[in-house]
């Protein structure tokens, strides 16, 4: 057997036990091209969901302004409203005293 046989039959052993090992890494190629596209799909999910987390994280800080403007104007209104009814308890009381001074005027006056 000559160099050249000898060349060729190791070409050939190498080359059929080098298939298996190229088999596998066209698998593995596969796999890993499906689990980049599943990452880059879950990297688009993931990015979508923290947007909507930044919206709704800035919604609710609005309605929270929302309900501490309300807040306020209901305890301003609540104060206003108690001023009213202070000043209103006054009248009453002024009117009150002031109807008696004029009954008590009208009787003198039919007593005459």
């Amino acid at each position: 057997m000559d160099n050249r046989e000898l060349k060729d039959i190791l070409q050939s052993v190498i080359t059929e036990a080098l298939k298996p090992i190229q088999e596998e890494m066209k698998t593995m190629n596969t796999r890993i091209g499906s689990l980049e596209s599943g990452q880059s799909e879950l990297h688009q999910i993931t990015s979508a969901i923290r947007d909507r987390q930044e919206e709704t994280d800035a919604k609710l800080e609005a309605l929270s302004m929302d309900v501490n403007k309300i807040q306020g104007n209901t305890v301003r209104i609540e104060e206003k409203i108690n001023e009213d009814l202070v000043d209103i308890h006054g009248d009453v009381r002024f009117l009150s005293h002031r109807i008696v001074a004029l009954e008590m005027d009208v009787d003198k006056l039919k007593n005459k």
